[in-house]
């Protein structure tokens, strides 16, 4: 059957049917088109490339072939044809195929629109659970950093609660002066390793002594010399002060100082006072080499010590003057042995 002749039965038949004899005059009419009928008769690998062409514009393409041959109708289908059709088939039903061709297409558009609406709100809702999982892990970082924190703080009160206990069970069984010099030196390098340590006792005429010292890097015959001479400049400098002075430099510590600090120009210096009920009964002072610092902690552990320090002094001065008036108290600076037991 040639096109002209289908064209004209489909006609008879209520469609609307235009032959055109080629792909070209196929594309020129496809857009207004609700249906192709193609014949692949004759040229077969023509017919089923034509059909592949064809088959791109996603309209409902019905081919005729040689039903009989099954190895035609595969290739139609493997072509892109919706259907396949025999050659002599009527009007009637190939109208009705290409009908049934375009209800089956609508019906798979519909679903591919569904499809992809479903696709569009899948990707909203993912990128909605992808900003709240990325916020919840914000989230958990910033709970893990605050635990972490409160872990650290509770930790470090905890280390200073029992370095407290330990230090004032300590100190409580010394109730003479040179032992308690030496307790707390001592436990002092333990807790915050090599360095020079002095303590400065006050005596009865307002000046200052050397009560004790450690000399770890400072030149042997000169320390204690030294240390005896700046009793007058560091215990008055630092007496009146409530907190650690820290001085980080030979620079800050020359300006505290004055040029009795020469010596200390390539030092860092830690320097606290030790009160008890307002009163200074001594001045602690903490020195090494600038290049190793005193941390933040190692300043908590000096306040400590002084604090438990001028506590258990203040003890041991009542303890040895309970039987006189406290106007006539001697002050520890009066007879104050050094590290050694050995007295100025």
């Amino acid at each position: 059957m040639d096109s002209t002749r289908l064209a004209n039965e489909l006609c008879q038949a209520g469609a609307a049917a235009l032959p055109c004899q080629n792909f070209d005059g196929a594309c020129a009419h496809v857009d207004a088109s609700d249906g192709i009928i193609l014949d692949v008769r004759g040229d077969r690998s023509g017919a089923m490339s034509l059909c592949r062409q064809l088959a791109a514009f996603s309209i409902p393409l019905l081919v005729l072939a040689d039903t009989s041959d099954a190895s035609q109708i595969l290739e139609a289908v493997h072509s892109g044809a919706g259907d396949v059709r025999d050659i002599e088939a009527p009007a009637q039903e190939l109208i009705e195929t290409l009908a049934a061709l375009r209800q089956r297409g609508e019906a798979t558009r519909r679903s591919m629109e569904r499809l992809e609406r479903r696709n569009r709100r899948l990707r909203e809702v993912s990128r909605a659970l992808f900003r709240s999982r990325h916020e919840l892990l914000k989230s958990m970082g910033s709970l893990c950093e605050e635990m972490a924190g409160s872990y650290r703080q509770l930790s470090d009160q905890m280390h200073t609660v029992a370095a407290r206990s330990e230090l004032n069970a300590v100190l409580r069984q010394e109730l003479d002066m040179e032992g308690l010099l030496r307790t707390v030196l001592e436990y002092a390098l333990k807790q915050l390793g090599p360095t020079n340590a002095a303590i400065f006792l006050p005596n009865t005429t307002g000046d200052y002594t050397l009560g004790a010292y450690v000399n770890y890097d400072c030149a042997r015959e000169s320390a204690e010399t030294l240390l005896d001479h700046l009793a007058d400049v560091v215990a008055p400098a630092f007496e009146h002060r409530e907190e650690a002075v820290v001085l980080s430099n030979g620079e800050q510590i020359g300006a505290a100082l004055g040029r009795e600090a020469d010596w200390l120009a390539d030092a860092t210096l830690v320097a606290k006072a030790c009160r008890h009920q307002g009163e200074c009964g001594a001045v602690m002072i903490f020195f090494r080499d600038a290049r190793n610092p005193f941390s933040q902690s190692t300043i908590g552990t000096i306040n400590l010590i002084a604090s438990l320090f001028g506590t258990q002094l203040a003890r041991v001065i009542k303890t040895h003057h309970r039987h006189l008036p406290k106007d006539q108290w001697s002050r520890p600076g009066d007879s104050g042995p050094d590290i050694d037991g050995r007295h100025p």
